[in-house]
């Protein structure tokens, strides 16, 4: 009983800025008639089955531990990360884990640049591609699959929203990360990439930049790092 009066409490209160967050969402970029149309016609996709349910469902039938793992940048806070890191129609931002792949429309429409989202659940792969191809949207690609699996040689940015993630998936991640060019730039939630790399590694990333963003769960610590110019030991 207890922890579903939690859970419910969760519930409540992520509605309640979800909702706040959507009035904010109308008046700053919903003047924008193309990202209206299309954030309208993503967010109708979800009327009668929540992103939420969709994610735990999806972890359940593949035996997850963790069922709620699911989560959003909200795009208020999105403009706060372009702001602070500095984030230019120059950039090729990818996004692992884009979920419903919002983030990735939003910056294709007031960054400019162009957003790749990689996100394993196929239905929300479906719906954004679905987005993408009745509003003709250049800038934007959403691909389905494990991230793990994917090379990110031509990413200026990397975006991680993932706060759950496992440590030997973020070690398998730095991994990846330390083929990268340098000055890449690559922006976690919550933790540095540094409190994971092993001796081998120490002087891969630069965290360069450290502040307070919000997010639907409260205030949480957004980290910059930059992949600097020293190789990494065998």
């Amino acid at each position: 009983m207890i922890e579903f009066l939690k859970l419910l409490w969760i519930r409540i209160v992520v509605y309640f800025y979800e909702t706040i967050e959507f009035i904010e969402v109308v008046f700053r970029y919903y003047p924008n008639k193309r990202f209206r149309q299309q954030d309208l016609s993503l967010l109708s996709k979800y009327i009668f089955t929540s992103p939420y349910s969709i994610s735990k469902n999806y972890l359940l039938a593949r035996g997850a531990d963790d069922l709620y793992q699911y989560g959003e940048t909200p795009l208020t806070t999105l403009a706060r990360i372009v702001k602070e890191c500095q984030i230019s129609e120059k950039d090729i931002v990818y996004e692992l884990g884009c979920g419903r792949a919002r983030t990735c429309f939003w910056l294709a429409s007031f960054v400019k640049c162009r957003a790749i989202g990689i996100e394993q659940i196929p239905t929300f792969v479906e719906y954004a591609n679905q987005v993408k191809n009745k509003f003709h949207v250049t800038g934007v690609k959403i691909c389905e699959g494990n991230y793990l699996d994917y090379s990110y040689m031509d990413a200026s940015v990397i975006y991680i929203y993932g706060t759950c993630l496992d440590e030997p998936v973020i070690k398998l991640l730095i991994r990846k990360f330390a083929k990268l060019p340098p000055g890449t730039k690559i922006i976690t939630i919550s933790y540095p990439l540094t409190d994971y790399v092993d001796y081998g590694q120490f002087a891969l990333f630069n965290v360069v930049h450290r502040f307070e963003a919000s997010f639907p769960w409260g205030k949480g610590a957004v980290y910059m790092h930059v992949r600097n110019d020293h190789q990494s030991h065998k």
